[in-house]
């Protein structure tokens, strides 16, 4: 570390830890170090588009360790297993070849240290979730997914049994999964005269009484009428009690037949978050921060994104795990911790709810786009598409910079995914 520079430690390379060290690389006062247990950034916000294959990897997953080289910053590549804020250390252990070899166990120091770890799919101990369905959560999630997607649709395509794919949860990632289903199915018809929807059915089961709860209405029927034309069946009030290898069974005894379930209820915090230490957790297994989003154990430590639980003053709940908020948080720390580091105390940080976006593949795009709290309204068509691609393009400038980011921007826009990849709800 040059002299004069302090250290940051970022832990966590998703949408806002990877925003974060790429706005502080490159500094005159900071030495950025970046932590993951992966070797690669991938956007999280499309795994879902992964797991049904409507775009290719190459134009999405990069390699941290080129990033770093690129933006400035120092990227370490291991599990964190311990924080000791008294020795402000992070323990760190491999990672691990697939024969066995890997890095020593090593402690990294910090002046302020960053969590970044993100959220996961939780079962609610729900009988057999964890045996038997795909839950969207890492890269490896989607790649299980597509394998089995694509043995489902052969065995349709040979047995002429349609492959059914039930999915539980109305959310984004549930909603957008199915669209995209949808669209890579014709990948499998022959042209033997068989409709390509004879291949393939799809249910989305939603306990709630509507889809997409929380939504807003003019939303949520906009989203129910592009299902509709996409012949993707839906169900509410549909508690799910048990998962197995080919069924998912409802409270009330109800069995849907599935060759695939994907469990897509909900997000919690890591659960590796209240293992690393004496963190303030909230009932979601989030990290509760202040509005400067430092927690209480250690004002040096600060969380946010998916890891982090932050009401706003007056708010009568948390802010949402989305990228949106984590994109934003992400730009807040980049000028805050300079501050802080110098002695200064920075403002505190506001949330701009931009709105929630949808790309449903061939259903098009729609979302509602808030201009203050009594005016958002809803977008469709070309106008929703144009705004889903503009968050995608904000990423990537941020991450790449102007040159590079622009050219994966054009990359992308001469992929043959066409979707928008990247959403205000993460």
């Amino acid at each position: 570390m040059m002299a004069g520079r302090q250290r940051v430690l970022i832990l966590g390379g998703g949408a806002g830890g990877s925003e974060l060290a790429a706005r502080l690389g490159n500094r005159d006062d900071v030495t950025a170090t970046l932590v993951d247990r992966q070797p690669s950034h991938l956007w999280k916000p499309r795994l879902h588009e992964f797991a049904a294959g409507t775009i290719d990897s190459t134009l999405s997953e990069l390699s941290y360790y080129m990033i770093a080289r690129m933006r400035g910053f120092e990227f370490e590549q291991g599990t964190v297993t311990k924080i000791d804020p008294a020795r402000k250390t992070v323990h760190l252990v491999g990672p691990e070849s697939p024969d066995g070899h890997g890095a020593a166990p090593r402690d990294l120091s910090y002046d302020r240290l960053v969590l970044a770890l993100g959220g996961v799919t939780p079962d609610f101990g729900t009988q057999g979730v964890a045996e038997h369905a795909v839950r969207l959560d890492e890269r490896g999630d989607a790649d299980r997914f597509r394998a089995r997607f694509i043995a489902a649709m052969i065995g349709a395509r040979e047995t002429g049994r349609p492959a059914r794919v039930v999915i539980v949860g109305s959310g984004a990632t549930g909603t957008e999964l199915a669209a995209n289903l949808r669209q890579v199915e014709a990948g499998f018809f022959r042209a033997d005269g068989r409709a390509p929807r004879d291949m393939l059915e799809i249910l989305i089961a939603e306990a709630a009484s509507q889809l997409m709860p929380g939504a807003e209405a003019a939303l949520r029927q906009s989203v129910e009428e592009r299902l509709a034309t996409l012949e993707i069946d839906t169900l509410t009030n549909a508690k799910i009690a048990e998962i197995t290898a080919d069924e998912v069974i409802s409270a009330d005894g109800t069995r849907y037949p599935a060759d695939i379930s994907v469990w897509a209820a909900g997000l919690v915090g890591n659960p590796c978050l209240a293992e690393l230490a004496d963190f303030d957790m909230d009932p979601k297994g989030r990290i509760v921060v202040d509005s400067r989003l430092r927690t209480a154990l250690d004002p040096s430590i600060q969380i946010f994104g998916d890891a982090a639980c932050f009401t706003p003053e007056g708010a009568d709940a948390a802010l949402p795990p989305t990228a949106q908020c984590a994109s934003q948080q992400a730009e807040y720390l980049g000028s805050a911790i300079p501050k802080l580091l110098a002695g200064e105390e920075p403002g505190p940080f506001r949330y701009d709810d931009r709105g929630r976006l949808l790309s449903l593949a061939r259903a098009g795009s729609v979302g509602q786009i808030g201009f203050g709290r009594k005016s958002d309204f809803l977008v469709k068509g070309k106008f929703a598409n144009a705004a889903y691609k503009s968050l995608q393009r904000h990423h990537q400038w941020t991450l790449l910079g102007p040159l590079r980011g622009g050219v994966a921007i054009f990359a992308d826009w001469l992929s043959p995914a066409k979707g928008a990849q990247l959403k205000l709800h993460g």
